[in-house]
């Protein structure tokens, strides 16, 4: 059975606790000052902002691609009929190259990668041909270490781990598509009639805006930040990580402060390059923060509650007790 020490579940829950009032502090800043800061901020050319804008895009999908190969792993070794151990494991593998190959593509692009450090961007058909390979060497990896790990419910909290991650995903791509709030570089660059829209004001006239200026869709989906939410998915990613290697779980106190810093530098990164507001950074950590606690509540292992209160009571035993002796 896998289970953390109540000693580590605390820590997470509480560190992630005080980072989410940080967050929800931002979107209240960034709701009265997102013009101002985003005027005071803005440096598209910015390298080291380019190279840690992209970096926000690596926590989410590519551990996705391992899991789903610790899960192939389980479902050609199940119980099931061997039709749905076949049909479970191509799933698994399918969708592990097609993660790769969307995060690869984004990787690799001018707008949202380190194609904008090189000044250009390989053909997409490339992109996401190097995406399918890394997925599917990913989904590999991970079919290897299922073989090493004989835990009953690891199955189960992959796939809570995972369905927390894709739920993120499509909540942030929902959001953004029915708000539509142009980004800072497109607000910046003066055109003619596209004004600052705060995040709670859905946008309108988006489609004349890109017919008259020729401006992409993805210049209309600021809030809230995809990157900011999938660098925030770094401890999600990391606990699910812990499942299959136990050694990790010793680390999980130091991957709170990575899971912090990190997401932090990936944050004001975006805001750098004109990709997002203050508020849209805030809300899209948050999202990932909130499916974090989520999934500690819903992996939390009733034999370790239990023991944990039996703890409790023993020691309060143990106080009476010596009480007892000095009287």
């Amino acid at each position: 059975m896998i289970s953390l020490k109540q000693e580590q579940s605390s820590l997470l829950i509480r560190g992630m606790s005080v980072f989410a009032v940080a967050l929800v502090a931002m979107l209240v800043a960034g709701t009265f000052a997102d013009y101002q800061i985003a005027q005071a901020v803005y440096t598209p050319s910015n390298p080291l902002g380019i190279f840690f804008s992209s970096l926000g895009l690596l926590p989410m999908a590519y551990p996705a691609c391992f899991f789903l190969g610790v899960l192939v792993q389980r479902s050609l070794t199940n119980q099931k009929s061997q039709v749905l151990r076949i049909v479970g494991a191509v799933l698994c593998v399918v969708f592990a190259m097609a993660f790769g190959a969307l995060v690869t593509r984004a990787l690799l692009s001018v707008r949202d990668g380190f194609g904008g450090m090189a000044g250009g961007e390989l053909p997409t058909m490339v992109r996401l041909g190097i995406g399918v390979a890394v997925g599917a060497g990913l989904c590999a990896f991970g079919y290897s270490a299922g073989k090493n790990n004989d835990a009953k419910d690891l199955t189960r909290k992959l796939v809570i781990v995972l369905v927390a991650l894709v739920a993120s995903y499509a909540f942030i791509e929902l959001v953004k598509n029915f708000i539509a709030r142009p980004r800072p570089f497109a607000v910046l660059a003066g055109y003619d009639g596209l004004e600052f829209c705060p995040w709670y004001q859905k946008s309108s006239g988006v489609k004349e805006f890109m017919a008259t200026f020729g401006l992409e869709r993805d210049a209309f989906k600021s809030f809230p930040s995809g990157h900011s939410m999938q660098a925030a998915a770094f401890l999600i990613s990391f606990l699910g990580l812990s499942f299959v290697f136990p050694s990790l779980r010793e680390k999980l106190g130091i991957a709170l402060a990575i899971e912090i810093v990190f997401t932090l530098a990936v944050m004001s990164c975006r805001m750098i390059v004109g990709a997002h507001f203050l508020s849209d950074v805030g809300v899209g950590a948050l999202i990932s923060v909130i499916a974090f606690l989520i999934v500690m509540k819903l992996n939390r292992d009733p034999y370790t509650a239990a023991t944990h209160e039996q703890e409790k009571t023993n020691e309060g035993t143990r106080i009476e007790l010596a009480r007892g002796d000095k009287n």
